[in-house]
């Protein structure tokens, strides 16, 4: 079976590092990067199963990108989860079709539950 690729999109070093360890224990690939901008260049070259995107970004905002993403026709379809540590999931969920909300800190058990429920629905 091949293993669900996970495009992260986190500025935080320490919270980049922390989830890309525990995904990659979970069998999973992961591509980090810290801008959007990487972001669209990893993304214009493979499609992943599923988007982790922080909503604080240096270089633009996660809820505009994940609007933007979920508009259009070619990655609409990719699970999208937007975390945040400044956010309330429900104002969240009403600025961008975001497909789930984690708010941070947050519980690892919670984290992959989510995780693992878009990917399953994903496949």
């Amino acid at each position: 079976m091949e293993k669900k690729m996970i495009y992260l999109v986190e500025d935080d070093q320490d919270i980049s590092e922390m989830i890309v360890i525990l995904l990659t224990e979970f069998n999973l690939d992961v591509k980090s990067s810290s801008t959007l901008s990487e972001f669209r260049r990893m993304i214009s070259t493979e499609v992943p199963d599923l988007i982790l995107m922080d909503i604080m970004l240096p270089d633009g905002n996660g809820i505009d990108e994940c609007r933007e993403l979920k508009e259009g026709n070619d990655f609409k379809n990719i699970p999208l989860l937007l975390m945040s540590a400044h956010a309330q999931s429900k104002i969240v969920v009403q600025e961008c079709p975001a497909d789930g909300f984690i708010p941070k800190p947050f519980d690892i058990y919670d984290f992959m539950t989510q995780v693992n429920a878009k990917l399953s629905k994903a496949s």
